[in-house]
């Protein structure tokens, strides 16, 4: 009993540090967009357990972390999609038998599918056009979608969990954002920013020039490593 109320207590303090770091402006899990296909991330994440990056494949290696292609869903949806003629696609699950108003979503995929048109996903993560962020330097840095996304895993809409304001994002630059230990440890090992800091520190000089810099800086706060 003791180990089941250690367990609920660690998801509720989880639960309320990232709600801390949503900051204001965030959605309400009410108002996320109905999508054209009904895709339950926390069936998907969260109960098959398929990481983020199998369908937002390029968010490692790109600016934009990218919106799955049909084909991605097809891959598995529709075995043989690979090499048989997209209007020979029969979908293999979910099955009418198991689940009518799944196997009717699923087959709003099929259809795209035959047809070669993309899924017209309904975006939920935008920034202004004179902001830039690459999705591959926060990656590559170690931060988990999460801290970002929010727990995607147990959604079944996906909404903006956080504000994605100039101010929020500063707050995590500046170390004002609470990581994970292992966030934590991998931004210290692979942020350029501390690294270069790192080294003037060495060689003795002053740090004082360095734009915004706050005793657990992460990242620079310079004006052009966002707007560029």
């Amino acid at each position: 009993m003791t180990r089941v109320l250690s367990i609920s207590g660690i998801a509720v303090l989880a639960a309320v540090a990232l709600a801390g770091c949503r900051g204001p402006g965030e959605q309400d899990p009410d108002d996320a967009p109905d999508q054209p296909i009904a895709f339950y991330h926390n069936v998907h994440a969260g109960q098959n357990q398929i990481p983020c990056m199998y369908c937002h494949y390029s968010a490692d290696r790109s600016v934009d972390a990218g919106l799955p292609a049909v084909r991605v869903c097809v891959g598995c949806h529709v075995p043989g999609s690979a090499t048989a003629p997209p209007a020979q696609a029969s979908l293999a699950f979910p099955t009418a038998d198991r689940d009518s108003t799944w196997n009717a979503e699923a087959n709003k995929l099929v259809s795209y599918w035959k047809n070669q048109e993309a899924i017209p996903w309904v975006r939920i993560h935008r920034v202004p056009e004179h902001v830039r962020f690459p999705h591959n330097m926060h990656v590559r840095a170690g931060l988990q979608c999460q801290t970002c996304h929010g727990p995607v895993q147990e959604m079944e809409k996906v909404y903006r969990f956080s504000s994605l304001q100039m101010g929020w994002c500063i707050d995590c630059h500046r170390g004002e954002t609470q990581l994970s230990a292992q966030e934590d440890a991998s931004v210290q090992q692979n942020s350029p920013f501390i690294r270069h800091l790192q080294q003037v520190r060495s060689s003795g000089e002053n740090v004082g020039g360095f734009t915004g810099v706050h005793e657990d800086q992460r990242a620079s706060t310079d004006c052009t490593v966002c707007h560029y």
